[in-house]
């Protein structure tokens, strides 16, 4: 079992509405498919913005991958006079590629 990792700019939607959320800094862990298991993919992001939608939310991430994952609050990081706010994911399901070009 492989694990890849991946990282950049992506955007938090609502589930069922095509509305963003949040402009988020993404770290993203996925492991490789085997004979007994699915992939998985989790990971953390950061957002200048407080994300109060926690819970099944879609991710765009930078290469155009999209998926649902669940959403919950980690801490908040003082930098300077900015507020950092930190959040970890796991992913629901496949993460595939949009239709967007």
């Amino acid at each position: 079992m492989g694990l890849h990792y991946s990282g950049g700019i992506g955007m938090l939607y609502e589930k069922e509405l095509d509305q963003p959320i949040a402009k988020v800094s993404y770290q993203l862990i996925g492991t490789d498919p085997t004979k007994y298991t699915r992939k998985k993919w989790w990971g953390e992001l950061y957002s200048n913005k407080d994300i109060r939608q926690t819970g099944v939310l879609r991710i765009e991430l930078e290469d155009n991958r999209i998926g649902e994952c669940v959403v919950w609050t980690s801490s908040d990081i003082k930098k300077g006079s900015a507020t950092q706010h930190h959040y970890h994911f796991n992913g629901r399901g496949k993460l595939g590629h949009s239709l967007k070009k």
